[in-house]
């Protein structure tokens, strides 16, 4: 059996003292020495690191490669490991953090069972080292980040930095960690969860010494945690995947910067640097997504409210304008099975679909990710892995599975009955040949998916 090769991407800086355990750890992995490269960058060390590192590498030529950089940060040590990596898969790993013996392998069993994950991880970061520890979510510790959590990650770092392995075929799509970003993991994670599936895998507590934890300021983690959000706030775009939960990584962001003016302890902290030009270049953006809305573009208009609020976070009329977006938006409770629905919803059923794709290829002639609309396929009468399976597999064959187009939201069991029953009356419209009897939505058939655009478009405008 042919193993993927898997490249353990290793930063360090002035961590002699520490940076023995972990290299022991990852030499003594049980996956195949043959299939594992260890690439290291060090960030400007001024203590015994180099030579040890070295050392290593004169021993072991070809497994173990060593650069050495002027200090410029950890992301940026990150991201030059990743742009000398020869893997498949990429493993990045902080000096002084341990692994278990049977991580690398476990990690690669599970990416390799599963191709639709583009991203496995197996620990939570620490509490202590949260920026933001008042904001950690409480279930977390139950329902850790799965599928595509893009707005939940983005909104709190929660995945630990060396827990985590990515495939390779997604870094060109990554592109740079942006100068300024400070936490290359987090990074890796959020950009993971906009391409691909991210999941959980435990491991067993292992009997290796833990790494002793990691002072923390929480002042430079939270100026860190601004600077990192700020960037994803200011690249907002109508198919941003985390549009849908901007009002929740907002709101994280003005968190964060509300705790580190009083972790700061100086009441004319400079919380983010902000340039006459971005004032500027606020106001041009604010004019824009005026604009946007006033036309009913209602995820413009979103988006460029928030890049105008981020780019100049002391401008209150991009403020104010973003809250009135959000107020504008429905909002469904979590137990609601339409929950994640954008502002306008048509109903389908996947029966209808599965047997005339033809139905779904011409909504999606009408609409796509940029639309503040959501085609809802009601599956609730299939298992929900024979849905998964046959609804993903019919949009892979028309091609809907771009991140810019049309959204969709399959409605899996189990749903009580009278529940999926009311669907039909609770949605703006029906894409079906067989229309409902009232009180039921107006139903539109593949003809008429013009029409039904239109309506969508009334609606998001009024």
């Amino acid at each position: 059996m042919n193993l993927p090769l898997v490249s353990v991407l290793l930063t360090t800086r002035d961590d002699a003292a520490r940076v023995r355990a972990t290299l022991d750890d990852v030499l003594a992995q049980s996956y195949p020495a043959a299939a594992l490269e260890l690439v290291v960058v060090d960030d400007g060390s001024l203590d015994a690191t180099p030579v040890l590192l070295d050392e290593l590498a004169a021993r072991m030529p070809g497994r173990v490669r060593v650069f050495h950089q002027p200090r410029a940060g950890g992301a940026a040590a990150l991201d030059r490991a990743l742009s000398d990596a020869r893997g498949e898969l990429l493993a990045p790993l902080l000096a002084g953090d341990r692994w278990p013996r049977e991580r690398i392998a476990a990690q690669v069993a599970l990416l390799e069972r599963r191709p639709e994950v583009g991203l496995v991880y197996s620990a939570l970061l620490p509490r202590g080292e949260q920026s933001a520890p008042s904001l950690w979510p409480a279930e977390l510790e139950v329902d850790p980040p799965r599928g595509r959590p893009v707005g939940r990650l983005l909104a709190e770092e929660c995945i630990a930095p060396s827990a985590l392995m990515v495939r390779a075929s997604l870094r060109d799509r990554f592109g740079s960690i942006p100068a300024g970003v400070e936490r290359g993991s987090w990074w890796l994670a959020v950009r993971a969860a906009a391409l691909a599936d991210v999941e959980w895998l435990p491991e067993a507590p292992d009997a290796t010494a833990p790494a002793p934890p990691r002072a923390v300021d929480p002042v430079a983690r939270l100026r860190e945690t601004l600077v990192f959000q700020r960037w994803f706030l200011r690249n907002a775009t109508s198919e941003s995947p985390f549009l849908d939960e901007l009002e929740t990584v907002w709101r994280a962001f003005t968190g964060a910067a509300r705790l580190l003016l009083a972790a700061a302890e100086d009441p004319f902290a400079e919380l983010v640097r902000v340039s006459d030009a971005e004032r500027a270049e606020a106001v041009r953006l604010l004019a824009e997504a005026r604009t946007a809305m006033a036309r009913g573009d209602a995820r413009p208009g979103l988006a460029l409210a928030a890049r105008a609020a981020a780019t100049d976070p002391w401008c209150g009329p991009a403020r104010k304008l973003l809250a009135e977006a959000f107020a504008a938006r429905p909002r469904r409770a979590a137990s609601d099975p339409l929950a994640g629905a954008r502002r306008f919803v048509t109903l389908a059923f996947a029966e209808e679909l599965l047997a005339d794709p033809a139905l779904l290829a011409a909504y999606a002639e009408q609409f796509d990710g940029r639309a503040d609309a959501t085609l809802a396929i009601d599956a609730s009468t299939l298992t929900p892995a024979a849905a998964e399976q046959a609804l993903g597999q019919l949009v892979a064959e028309l091609g809907l599975d771009r991140d810019d187009s049309a959204h969709l939201l399959a409605v899996v069991g189990p749903i009580d009955a009278a529940v999926r029953a009311r669907l039909p009356e609770t949605v703006d419209a029906l894409l079906t040949r067989r229309p409902r009897p009232a009180p039921a939505a107006p139903a539109y058939g593949p003809g008429q998916t013009g029409a039904l655009r239109s309506q969508a478009a009334r609606a998001c405008a009024a």
